[in-house]
């Protein structure tokens, strides 16, 4: 496969995750369970979790490290920059669609 072709694959996947993740309602307990820790670690996990591109890009980040879809060819640290950024942002394509979806 071309590293195009992974890094879209990739952002779709990413993109369905930070949805389950961040919005559905299957998870809720968990981040409810988050909101009620005390503390700035509490309350950063909470936003965290609640966000769905701040999901994705966490996510885009992991994707990009293990599976290497390098998108552009400069310099190493830029490309990997650039990579789970730019699959980040196509991720919330899906998000946006399963959002869509699911709210009446």
């Amino acid at each position: 496969m071309t590293h195009l072709v992974t890094a879209t694959m990739l952002a779709l996947s990413v993109g369905s995750v930070a949805f389950t993740v961040s919005l559905s309602k299957i998870s809720r307990p968990p981040r409810m369970w988050l909101a009620a820790r005390t503390g700035k670690l509490g309350v950063w996990c909470f936003e965290l979790t609640s966000c769905p591109f701040c999901v994705a890009v966490w996510l885009s980040l992991a994707a990009t490290a293990v599976y290497r879809p390098w998108l552009v060819h400069m310099w190493r640290p830029l490309d990997f920059a650039v990579t789970a950024l730019a699959m980040a942002a196509a991720a919330m394509l899906p998000v946006l669609v399963i959002k869509k979806a699911v709210t009446p």
